[in-house]
């Protein structure tokens, strides 16, 4: 299904995204009057990232809930400006000041920003469309932050047992994680995209090959901007169609492909890509209990995994045990 869904961001202070955070919880998007036809164009399921001007930084994402209204009863902190031009909205990732993402370091693979050497420029005023691809971009490091959070397990353990043998049995312990999603090819996609984040890529659902190509893959993972590895999940549909769809990911670069199947479906891939030399040893088969498995195991492993690899200069008094 395309994703007809626009994208915004929203250049607001630090005093008022913090009022945003601890009184209002992003429950609507509001500007300036002069920006009411901007704000017209929105529509529920539309994106909004927060620009925190002054430190320039992304401190928050929100989804638009509703459609446009006016109101002048005053909701932020700004003496001399009520922001009636609004569209109700929810919180969808909300970071802590120390965790926001350095908009200086994602200046260069930002495509709405032409000129590189005055990027501030591209940050003024209230309310602007972004890109799509600029959009997930920024989504991406935001996740990246946020999914190193301690706190609950991404397991619901209580439900999990180790008496998982079938296929089956993985199918409802994926239905029984916290997941958003409600259909399994979805919660697939969820898990994959996590697991993507986790190993630092820009990881996408729903992600176009190419920014103006007509196939959308179910799961990629980037380097930036740049193809890495294309995922379908194939447990219902067209194996044929998923197989094109690597097909032409292969073509723009994806050095991987990788297709989620059911096992009784992996005889039917094999004799579809008997003739599909080239694309067959490019390609590798995934099992449903394969992804969750390395979703229960990734949260902890790759917690580990970055302060492994963390090269940064810190005043010690004295070192600390990691457990």
């Amino acid at each position: 299904m395309p994703n007809d869904s626009k994208y915004w961001m929203v250049v607001t202070s630090l005093k008022n995204f913090r009022h945003d955070r601890e009184v209002l919880n992003f429950k609507s998007q509001g500007v300036p009057h002069r920006y009411r036809k901007q704000v017209k164009k929105m529509k529920p399921e539309d994106r909004v990232v927060y620009y925190v001007m002054g430190m320039q930084k992304f401190g928050a994402i929100a989804t638009i809930t509703g459609s446009y209204y006016h109101d002048e009863n005053k909701l932020w902190t700004d003496d001399n400006e009520m922001w009636p031009s609004r569209c109700p909205s929810k919180p969808y990732i909300v970071l802590q000041e120390d965790e926001f993402v350095d908009a200086k370091k994602l200046v260069p693979d930002l495509s709405f920003i032409e000129n590189k050497d005055h990027w501030g420029v591209y940050f003024q005023g209230s309310l602007r469309s972004i890109p799509e691809q600029d959009f997930k971009l920024i989504e991406s490091e935001m996740k990246k932050i946020f999914s190193e959070r301690t706190g609950e397990d991404i397991i619901e353990k209580e439900r999990v047992t180790n008496d998982i043998r079938s296929e089956k049995d993985y199918c409802d312990a994926v239905m029984n994680l916290h997941l958003q999603s409600n259909s399994l090819h979805d919660r697939i996609g969820e898990m994959l995209e996590q697991i993507g984040t986790w190993m630092d890529y820009n990881a996408q659902t729903r992600h176009k090959i190419n920014h103006d190509h007509a196939y959308e893959l179910d799961v990629a993972w980037l380097s930036g901007k740049n193809p890495e590895i294309a995922i379908e999940i194939q447990i219902s549909g067209n194996i044929t169609e998923a197989k094109d769809r690597l097909a032409q990911a292969r073509k723009f670069n994806y050095r991987k492909v990788i297709m989620v199947l059911k096992e009784a479906d992996l005889d039917r891939l094999n004799k579809i890509m008997k003739h599909e030399h080239d694309l067959r040893n490019w390609m590798d088969a995934w099992s449903i209990g394969s992804i969750y498995e390395m979703y229960k195991a990734g949260k902890e492993f790759f917690n580990y995994y970055r302060n492994l690899r963390a090269s940064s200069y810190k005043d010690k008094n004295e070192l600390e045990l990691i457990k």
